[in-house]
């Protein structure tokens, strides 16, 4: 029986690769279990696009270095209809099927991009860890129709990278992409030095859908750091969609109000569609947050009433 798959995926016309970081070899078969691969990227290059190949990434115990695939370069998911599953417990935060850079990574680029089109991701969890101001954010998706389920975006977690346009998911022209149960952030850092997000939209991305998702993040500066940003006017075209999302905001000793959830651009031309059972919180007390900070009227808060000063399903700490 193959762990974690989908029902869809557990026959497939195509092979399955097995990949172990702590004890797999890229000079075995790659096959079975027992002669897994070490390392991603050699495994995908023995996979074929369109036939539906599935690459399995092993948690190999619980420490982050029995468990994690270290990239010396931008991993590129490159191949139409080739999925990436963590073999774990199946929680959407941290999971132990972990994706990074080498320890002294210090390249301009970011972390995993997602160019091929019709994959299926899940129980993984990417994270930018190095103590560098080069690496530009997480994982980057330009292309479309990707599911990703169960995943962690958890972006950068050393203070060094706190820069300008940083991000943890950034979609990029990307298209009818689909996330259930993700978890975008973490509140392991105090962000804020710098204007960044946790998503970034940019190059027209649209019809990307958001379902029961957490996007989070600890800040350290009011204005600075958004939870949801577009990077011009056109950075998103028609609709985005979040549904059942919260939106959830930490500072040390409730020190820092947050002032809103999404930074959009004048003359954004696509829209927002964030549904009734989203909601928004800040620990810092009787704040409440505004969905869109600049107020451009391109957010549609559906099937809930809009009271006066933008605070519709703000949640308050009493």
């Amino acid at each position: 029986m193959l762990p974690q798959l989908p029902p869809w995926l557990a026959f497939t016309q195509g092979k399955i690769c097995h990949v172990k970081p702590s004890s797999g070899n890229d000079g075995n078969s790659g096959m079975k279990p027992s002669e897994a691969f070490k390392t991603l990227p050699y495994a995908l290059s023995k996979c074929t696009a369109n036939q539906n190949d599935i690459v399995l990434l092993y948690s190999e115990a619980n420490a982050a270095a029995n468990t994690t695939d270290k990239q010396a370069a931008t991993l590129d998911w490159n191949k139409d209809l080739v999925h990436l599953i963590g073999v774990n417990s199946g929680v959407s935060i941290s999971p132990r099927s972990r994706i990074a850079f080498t320890d002294a990574y210090a390249g301009a680029s970011n972390l995993m991009t997602v160019s091929a089109n019709g994959c299926y991701f899940a129980n993984l969890l990417t994270v930018v860890e190095v103590a560098s101001v080069n690496p530009t954010g997480g994982v980057k998706v330009t292309g479309s129709r990707n599911r990703f389920e169960r995943c962690h975006f958890a972006g950068y977690v050393a203070a060094t990278n706190d820069i300008a346009g940083a991000y943890a998911l950034k979609l990029d022209g990307a298209e009818e992409n689909e996330f259930y149960h993700c978890v975008i952030g973490t509140f392991t850092l105090a962000r804020g030095a710098q204007l960044n997000s946790q998503i970034l939209f940019d190059s027209s991305a649209k019809e990307n859908l958001f379902e029961n998702c957490r996007i989070v993040s600890q800040v350290s500066h009011a204005t600075n750091h958004v939870l949801v940003e577009v990077a011009d006017a056109t950075g998103v075209d028609a609709f985005n969609y979040f549904q059942g999302c919260k939106f959830l905001y930490q500072s040390a000793n409730y020190a820092v109000a947050a002032t809103g959830v999404f930074r959009l651009p004048a003359l954004t031309q696509g829209y927002f569609l964030v549904d009734a059972a989203c909601a928004t919180i800040s620990d810092a007390p009787a704040t409440l947050i505004k969905w869109d900070v600049n107020d451009r009227n391109k957010i549609a808060i559906v099937g809930a009433v809009k009271p006066a000063g933008d605070t519709s399903n703000v949640g308050l700490l009493v």
